[in-house]
Formats: structure tokens, sequence, C-alpha cells
């Protein structure tokens, strides 16, 4: 069928004031934490560095606590050193004075790299899907297992520098295998999406939960010592325990085995995924214990009797990506006479 042109209205639109209408600065993370991250511009002068009370706060430990600003100025973008130790370079040439930002440009502040763009908002909202794509776990909405490896690395190396606490709760549903066969994969995954939700609601804005694989989830928190650790997963134990999930008019019993692993009770701890090795042997622990239950772990001499490879009835095999060295071990640390 062919459309009539002798009654559609012709508009005509200038190409240059379309391009420009609607669009602000923003970066994108190219090298550093949270890469593929798009970061706005939206105040005509905005201060970029590691404190958090700062427009664009960027986790890098060679950046200043103010390190730069970026200006609007007369439709475009200009950046400028605020007295950095490390100092700021766009395209490679360190920033003396100012420096207008072109499309595309590349502007580096300590060891983090960014790409300088001009986007719509259109753009703006395909940039960020893409990214929410990378990171997030498709069926859950929870971040995905390599956005949480890549967390766990930088914020393990920011709680050395800064001595501060880091835990890490490593959570698997109990006999969900069973569940799949019982009320078949549709409910599985129906499980899944509210225990990812009930562990987003539980948690604060600053910590982090990921689908860790399968049925297994972790969540990391920060600025919180180690028995608060154990009452944080404790809680989250509970409020699995209360979910109420229905498949048709049959409630789902759900529970969850949580181990706890914090850089209190791990002092030689010296990578990230040595923290996360002891709340794996300490879930296993739980699994063992009789599930539904926490116990939390330290680094130490390697106890068989807490991580041996039999499985418990009823689960798959326990995942071993990785072979275990006597550095990553952990065994149980247990309060005299206390059952959680």
């Amino acid at each position: 069928m062919q459309q009539d042109l002798s009654t559609t209205q012709v508009t005509l639109i200038d190409p240059e004031r379309q391009s420009q209408l609607g669009r602000i600065g923003t970066l994108t993370v190219l090298q550093g934490v949270d890469v593929g991250a798009i970061l706005t511009l939206p105040r005509e002068v905005n201060v970029l560095g590691r404190e958090g009370n700062v427009e664009i706060s960027v986790k890098d430990d060679s950046v200043s606590r103010q390190h730069a600003k970026i200006s609007q100025r007369d439709g475009h973008y200009e950046i400028e050193d605020m007295g950095s130790t490390n100092g700021t370079y766009v395209a490679g040439a360190l920033v003396s004075g100012r420096v207008r930002l072109i499309d595309g440009v590349r502007v580096q502040l300590g060891n983090t790299i960014f790409r300088f763009g001009m986007q719509d908002e259109v753009e703006r909202a395909a940039s960020k899907r893409i990214y929410e794509m990378s990171v997030r776990d498709g069926l859950t909405g929870c971040y995905n297992r390599r956005y949480f490896d890549d967390r766990l690395a930088s914020e393990f190396a920011y709680a050395m520098r800064h001595r501060t606490p880091l835990c890490v709760i490593l959570g698997d549903i109990d006999h969900f295998k069973q569940i799949n066969d019982t009320y078949g994969h549709q409910t599985g995954d129906m499980v899944l999406r509210r225990i990812a939700g009930e562990l987003q609601a539980s948690v604060r804005t600053e910590d982090l939960v990921a689908r860790f694989g399968g049925e297994e989830f972790v969540v990391m928190t920060r600025g919180i010592d180690a028995d608060g650790g154990r009452l944080f997963a404790e809680r989250i134990r509970a409020v699995i325990q209360r979910a109420v999930i229905m498949a048709d008019s049959t409630r789902v019993p759900v529970t969850m085995s949580l181990g706890v692993a914090h850089t209190q009770n791990a002092p030689d701890t010296t990578l990230g995924e040595m923290l996360l090795e002891a709340a794996d042997v300490a879930l296993y622990a739980a699994k063992r214990g009789g599930r539904n239950r926490v116990e939390v772990a330290y680094p130490g001499k390697f106890n068989a009797a807490t991580n041996t490879n039999v499985t418990p009835q009823g689960e798959r095999p326990r995942r071993r990506e990785k072979p275990t060295t006597p550095e990553m071990n952990a065994v149980l640390w247990q309060q005299k006479g206390k059952k959680e």
C-alpha cells in the first residue's frame, strides 16, 4: 500500500539543533571500579574526587579527595585540576589551567580513566540499559558474579589500606533441587526471584547483593564488626524462613544456610577471594550442621571435619572452581555452648 504523500505534512528539522537538544555531558568508566558505568554531569560545576560528598565520587585511592572539577561554559564543558596529588590528564596530557573537553576524549584521574561524551536522553537511557545488562543477573535483577568479583577485589583492597571492616555473607537455598523436582522449574525461578527481592529489601543502600551462581547468593557489607555480620546474616536467615512463597495454593517452604567471613576474624587474609573462600567453608559447615543456620569462619589451620568432599544429602555438589590453598582454608568459629 503506497502512502499518499499529497496529504502528508513534511516537517523540516534543523539537524544541528536536533543533535544538541537535551544533550548533557557524561563520563563513561573505561578503567577502574564499575567499568562501563555512565556518570552524568548535571550541574554547572561538578567536582570529582574520592570524598563521598562530591558530585562524582571516584573509588580510587590514587584520586585526591577533591581532585578536579568539570564546569559548563557557553554550551561546552571544561575541566580543571584542583591541586590533586597525581594530576589530571586529558588525551594523555597533564591539565594545566582549564581544558575544553570534546566528545570522545579520554580523561584520567589517578588510575581511573573516563571517556567524555555528549548524550541526549535517549542515548543516556540506552547506555544505562546496556551497562545494567552487563552487570545484572537476568532472572533475579541482582548483580552478577562478574560484577561481584570486581567489587570484592576493590572493596577488599580499600578495607586493607584503610583498616575498615568488610564482611562477606554467602547463602545457599536449602534443598533447591527438591523444590524444582516437586513444584517445577518455573516455581524454582519464582523462588529465586522472591529470595533475591527479600535479600535486596533486607540490606542497606551501600551493601551489595549478587547472585553467585545457581541458588547461591552473596552479600558484601562494610562498616559493621564481626558480631554485627553474624547478626546481619541471622536476620537474613529469619527473613527467608518467614517469606510466604506460594505455588498455586500451596506454600513452598524455603530456608537458607549462610556462611559468614569477616576481616576482623581474618587478620592474615591478603586477598578478597580468600575471604570469600572462608565464607564458602562456613556455608558448607552450615549445610552439614543441619541447614537453615548461620556459621561464622576465620582463616586458620585446615579442619577436614568442616570441609570434606562429601555432599550433604539432597544438595548439589559444592562448587570448587579454584583449588583450595592452606591460606584459604577456614575453621568454624562458634561461641561455646551456643547454637544459631
